[in-house]
């Protein structure tokens, strides 16, 4: 038995409270991607930390699923409840470093509705853009992945990240200027317009 990735969250909270493991499958695809990407921001080392903290964020959600309170978005939930974890296992490092050095550190570890036709050039399109995302400034690409990934609004990502909306509008601005002009000075520049449009960049 299948479960629509596109449900709402009012249908996958519903489905997660009746133990749906198809719904909570399809949970984990939608957001997944998006939420490891953003734990990579907060955890860089060890390696392996963002990937156990957003897994012990869907056990934590599987084995309370019954008892889930989400006032708002079902993704800003989720990014929230990487954010908190991925700051536990920060306070746990600084802990571990204290017992081994007995000091503080002084510094924390840094398509398929495309015609034939036009998925090469979105692929090509596509992997550009994912190299020059890599190429903006960490906040204003946590700004970005968090829209464009996650789906959030930019009154949650401000939430999120506790910065303004209207910070939060400038980074947007800021990085989809830079790929567009960039895209452009690249050679996109015929139809890179609707083009970007297809990667949700608009």
């Amino acid at each position: 038995m299948t479960f629509p990735i596109s449900s709402s969250d009012k249908q996958y909270l519903a489905a997660l409270a009746l133990g749906n493991e198809a719904a909570f499958e399809a949970l984990f695809t939608r957001y997944y991607p998006g939420l490891l990407r953003y734990a990579h921001t907060l955890l860089r080392y060890p390696t392996d930390a963002a990937e156990d903290a957003v897994a012990e964020v869907f056990c934590t959600i599987w084995a309370h699923r019954t008892q889930l309170a989400v006032a708002g978005s079902l993704a800003a939930y989720l990014y929230t409840a990487v954010k908190h974890r991925a700051f536990d296992r920060l306070r746990e490092q600084r802990r571990t470093l204290l017992d081994i050095t007995d000091e503080l550190p002084t510094t924390q570890p840094d398509e398929a509705h495309l015609q034939p036709d036009h998925l090469l050039a979105f692929q090509e399109l596509s992997a550009q853009v994912g190299h020059l995302i890599e190429q903006l400034p960490e906040r204003t690409r946590q700004v970005f992945q968090l829209h464009r990934d996650g789906g959030l609004t930019y009154e949650e990502i401000a939430g999120l990240l506790a910065i303004s909306i209207n910070s939060v509008k400038t980074h947007m601005f800021r990085a989809l200027r830079f790929l567009k002009s960039t895209l452009y000075a690249s050679g996109y520049n015929s139809g890179v317009t609707r083009r970007l449009r297809l990667l949700s960049l608009r």
